[in-house]
């Protein structure tokens, strides 16, 4: 609603009433996990950016983890390292990562978004676009699953 200009309008504010009493049922951390989604979410409707074709070597540890998690880091702070260093790293690359965060937290909806998003960015990068399939497809699985 913010991003479409309608932030005050009546499916705001009823949308507000519905979310208020579940959003107060959430723990502090599920809180702190939303709000680190919603600023990723909107980084995604920010003005595209030049490309940054070169990783710093300061980065590939913690680029290292996401990829090939060896080390059990929790995926919030992986979230949040990435929010510190977004102007730093190339946007399509920046959303992959959060793809695979996602991912390996089993929430293949927020992750296909994150593989998209980095795809529209990179449309010639086939590994995004791989990504970004097989986790609509597996959503899609998973959805067709819950049905009764």
């Amino acid at each position: 609603m913010t991003v479409a200009g309608r932030l005050d309008s009546p499916e705001a504010d009823a949308i507000r009433d519905v979310t208020d009493a579940p959003w107060e049922a959430l723990t502090e951390v599920e809180k702190k996990r939303i709000a680190g989604l919603s600023e990723d979410l909107y980084s995604m409707t920010d003005p595209p950016r030049e490309p940054i074709e070169e990783v710093e070597d300061r980065f590939l540890d913690v680029i290292a983890e996401i990829l090939y998690p060896s080390r059990g880091h929790a995926p919030d702070g992986l979230l949040e390292q990435l929010r510190r260093w977004k102007d730093e790293l190339d946007p399509a690359l920046l959303s992959y990562l959060r793809g695979q965060i996602w991912l390996r937290t089993g929430d293949l909806a927020t992750a296909a978004l994150f593989f998209k998003h980095a795809f529209e960015l990179r449309p010639g990068n086939k590994e995004y676009f791989i990504w970004y399939q097989v986790t609509r497809k597996a959503e899609s699985r998973e959805r067709v699953a819950a049905l009764p």
